[in-house]
């Protein structure tokens, strides 16, 4: 018998998010490339326990998880809204 994650009834709960999705939660309404230090650091710490608590809980439950995949799109995706905030900050100034 196949198992899907999406049959579960808690699949909202244990289903993978991007980087860009957590981190709008965390912020709130300020887009990455606009926040300050400490908000990044709160954000990307955010991420960084999204990832390892989801990779528990699909344990948990029998499903597995590409958590190596997720940290490389949050790696690649803080990478990115980096150079977009160093764009963004030299256009300022």
């Amino acid at each position: 018998m196949v198992r899907s994650i999406k049959d579960h009834p808690l699949y909202d709960r244990l289903k993978q998010l991007s980087a860009k999705e957590v981190a709008e939660w965390a912020l709130e309404e300020v887009p990455i490339e606009q926040a300050d230090k400490d908000q990044r650091k709160k954000a990307f710490r955010i991420i960084a326990r999204h990832i390892t608590v989801g990779k528990a809980e699909r344990a948990k439950y029998g499903f597995n998880s590409d958590t190596n995949g997720e940290i490389s799109r949050a790696m690649e995706w803080a990478f990115q809204s980096g150079i977009k905030a160093a764009k963004l900050l030299k256009q300022n100034k």
